[in-house]
């Protein structure tokens, strides 16, 4: 069964592009945008099980240069 999820990120001024183009290349994210609001990207994860988004939250996205605070959605239906 694979798991859907939508993590949002404040990110520092430096990040933008740069950062992006770096996150989309995770073999777990589908999408990733810059965006407007309360957050400044977001990015549709597709994992396995609770295990692999743990993974990618805690040991790459949060390490990525830039990363100041992550908050994630889990679809409950997708």
């Amino acid at each position: 069964m694979t798991m859907t999820a939508f993590v949002l990120a404040k990110i520092s001024p430096e990040g933008g592009m740069d950062l992006i183009n770096e996150i989309r290349k995770n073999e777990f994210v589908e999408e990733a945008y810059l965006i407007y609001g309360a957050f400044d990207l977001i990015v549709k994860v597709l994992v396995k099980n609770p295990e692999d988004l743990d993974d990618f939250i805690f040991n790459t996205l949060r390490k990525f240069r830039g990363v100041l605070d992550t908050a994630t959605c889990i679809c409950a239906s997708c």
